[in-house]
Parts: C-alpha cells; sequence; structure tokens
C-alpha cells in the first residue's frame, strides 16, 4: 500500500486519539510519528494489515506518552508547590492539603501509587490500564481497590 492510500488511515488514527482524550496537538504529532514510522517500515507491513498497524503503533506511542507525563507528574508531586510569603489563606490551606495529599501518596507501593495517578490524574479507563501494566483487567479494579483503601488509610492519618 502507498503511503497516499494510507492517509485515511491516518484521519482515523487521530480522530480517535482525540477521542480518547488526547489534546490536539499531542494527537498530530504521535499521526505524524505513525506515519514517518510506516514509511521507514512499510515493506514490513503484512499487506491487508496496514490500518491495524497504523493503530497498534499509535496506542503504543500513547502509552509512551502516558509514561511520559507519568514521570512528570511524579516529579511535580514530589517536588510540592513553592513557598509564597503573605498569601491568602485558602491557598494556605489548599497547600497544606497538597502536601498531605502527597505524603500519602508517597506512602503507597509504587505500582498503587502509579495506577492512582493514571487513573484519577489521566483518567485512564481500566481497559487502557490493563493494557498498560499487561495485566487483567479484574485485577486492575482489585488493585485499584487496595490503592484507594491503603491511600485513605494513610490520608486520615495525615489528618489527625
Amino acid at each position: 500500500m502507498s503511503a497516499s492510500n494510507i492517509e485515511p488511515y491516518l484521519r482515523q488514527v487521530l480522530a480517535y486519539l482525540q477521542k480518547r482524550g488526547v489534546s490536539k496537538q499531542d494527537a498530530e504529532d504521535i499521526t505524524q510519528d505513525v506515519a514517518m514510522k510506516y514509511l521507514e517500515n512499510q515493506y514490513k507491513v503484512e499487506q491487508g494489515k496496514e490500518r491495524a498497524w497504523l493503530f497498534r503503533v499509535a496506542l503504543n506511542k500513547r502509552c509512551d506518552l502516558i509514561r511520559k507525563n507519568s514521570v512528570h507528574t511524579r516529579y511535580v508531586l514530589t517536588q510540592g508547590p513553592t513557598e509564597l510569603k503573605n498569601a491568602p489563606m485558602d491557598f494556605v490551606l489548599s497547600k497544606e492539603q497538597f502536601e498531605q495529599y502527597v505524603k500519602a501518596l508517597n506512602k503507597l507501593k509504587p505500582q498503587y501509587k502509579n495506577l492512582l495517578i493514571l487513573k484519577y490524574e489521566y483518567g485512564l479507563k481500566y481497559e487502557e490500564l490493563s493494557e498498560q501494566f499487561n495485566m487483567k483487567v479484574t485485577t486492575i479494579k482489585s488493585a485499584l481497590y487496595r490503592a484507594r483503601k491503603l491511600f485513605m488509610k494513610h490520608y486520615a492519618y495525615q489528618l489527625m
């Protein structure tokens, strides 16, 4: 299949990524990366399976983006907000809540911490988490249940 014949598939990939919550700019970047990768490897792609190959590469790139953002979030969470003098009371309270949140989150096992961040900060679905962690959906649900339970225990302890 020639490069011009994959154009409709690339539009589908772009729409799919945006539907899954990827920003327009990131979706366009991923789609462009997918197109370049196809041009480099088109001789390896089995005839008639181009669409599936394009979507698989796009999903892998999306997972890479989520991983990259997860690392950024972990860095931001461990650094916390900067100190401000003479801050309004609501900011001071939110800063305290943020610090308690970070302390409770940091007491969790890394897998639980990552699950909670990906589920509740990035809004990933169980199926996406299952794919990301290479686990069954039921296992992900159980792990999230345990992670939430432990987080609430640690967070409640922080409030005392």
